[in-house]
């Protein structure tokens, strides 16, 4: 077993552009600084970017195609031969729920695991990836702005118990 079976490696500002499907690359080297990826050598580990879009460590015969760059709406809507609109439709609603969940790591635009989409549009089953225990369901950006919003406050609603509470004492 080499050192390169061991490690999938690290992506270069380049490739992770590609992979995130970003306009420029100071706009992939932007959002990586925003979303704490750091760089090892000059590069991002593909561990890393992994964590960050919420995967546990994958399995090296996984590694391939997890490394191939995300799919965005327009990509989608080609690959099924729909039109866009209709791609965004396929991902809010979802009557059996096979059609894949999309990327969660940062709102705009739109993105999908490249080997998901290709299964689901050939009619295989959906590869599934093991997501981290603790990873919250909302974009790190979003997070910090959805716990600030929460309230710890008890609610002044009506309570229809506490009539209950009262009359049995």
């Amino acid at each position: 077993m080499t050192a390169q079976d061991k490690e999938p490696g690290a992506a270069t500002l380049e490739e992770l552009t590609a992979y995130w499907r970003m306009p420029s690359l100071r706009s992939a080297r932007e959002l990586a600084q925003r979303l704490g990826l750091r760089r090892v050598r000059g590069k991002y580990p593909w561990f890393a970017i992994w964590r960050l879009e919420g995967l546990a460590p994958p399995a090296a015969r996984l590694w391939p195609e997890l490394k191939l760059p995300h799919l965005t709406t327009s990509d989608v809507a080609d690959l099924l031969q729909e039109s866009r609109r209709a791609a965004q439709r396929k991902d809010q609603r979802k009557p059996d729920a096979s059609f894949p969940e999309r990327l969660r790591f940062r709102s705009k635009p739109k993105l999908w695991r490249q080997a998901q989409i290709n299964a689901w549009a050939a009619g295989l089953p959906v590869p599934v990836y093991t997501l981290l225990p603790d990873q919250p369901r909302r974009p790190p950006m979003l997070a910090k702005t959805a716990a600030s919003e929460r309230s710890t406050e008890p609610s002044s609603v009506f309570d229809p118990y506490c009539e209950i509470q009262f009359s049995d004492a």
